[in-house]
């Protein structure tokens, strides 16, 4: 196991690795596009956010663009007077649709009323001068959102929008672990085993004070270079560091 100046070495070639991702890289698309419309309208970025649940992430991400191209807008004053059944046939048309499908309409039209009637319409005001216990007080009041999703959503609002809540546990706060964080930490020397479990303790050893942070970098990481097959490793920016444990 990696320990020291080793595992400070990798944390800090992390950190240098993730200021060349913008924030768009934190949302894989279907559509290119589809990426920086979640970045720069907070309105798509909360509907993709309350409707995560069981879908590909690329598939999610995109499905407010899908929205905005089906309509030919997505104004949420202009969304709050449709009715469930409208909402129901939306989603019907759209190319890509939400795992819980049935479920989705009444998830947009609660978060809808919420950024109409306390937002004024601006879906950035359910988190602008707010505590992070405020928001996901918010976000768990919409049918459908658990603590898993309201916790995500505190967590990619401060990296997407450059927001600091002051009231975070971040000691506290572990990455979420999934198929590229898991084999990045292992194929850098950081996790022992390919495991859920051993990827959030070796994240804890790599940055304790923020363990959570490190998530989105070691995604990239994963997403862009580090491939379960033909991982690209001399174009990868954890090169030099990397224990490079490819079995």
């Amino acid at each position: 196991m990696i320990i020291g100046n080793g595992l400070e070495r990798i944390r800090k070639a992390l950190i240098d690795c993730s200021q060349s991702f913008n924030s768009a890289d934190l949302f894989p698309t279907v559509i290119p596009e589809a990426a920086a419309f979640v970045v720069s309208d907070p309105y798509a970025f909360a509907i993709a956010t309350c409707l995560d649940r069981g879908t590909k992430a690329d598939i999610i991400w995109t499905i407010p663009y899908d929205i905005q191209q089906f309509l030919g807008h997505l104004d949420p004053h202009r969304i709050y007077q449709k009715s469930l059944e409208e909402l129901a046939d939306l989603f019907a048309h759209l190319p890509r649709r939400p795992r819980y499908v049935n479920d989705a309409p009444r998830t947009l039209k609660e978060l809808t009323r919420i950024v109409v009637e306390e937002c004024g319409g601006d879906a950035s005001n359910i988190w602008k001068g707010k505590r992070a216990s405020e928001v996901k007080r918010t976000f768990l009041s919409i049918h459908g959102v658990g603590i898993g999703i309201a916790s995500m959503a505190v967590l990619l609002i401060e990296a997407a929008f450059s927001i600091r809540f002051d009231d975070l546990d971040r000691q506290q706060m572990d990455i979420k672990p999934d198929v590229h964080t898991i084999r990045v930490l292992y194929r850098l020397g950081v996790s022992q085993v390919m495991t859920e479990q051993a990827a959030v303790e070796a994240a804890r050893r790599l940055n304790p004070e923020y363990p959570g942070a490190v998530d989105g970098p070691l995604w990239n990481i994963g997403r862009t270079w580090c491939h379960a097959l033909a991982p690209r490793c001399s174009e990868c920016c954890m090169e030099t560091v990397c224990a490079k444990r490819l079995n």
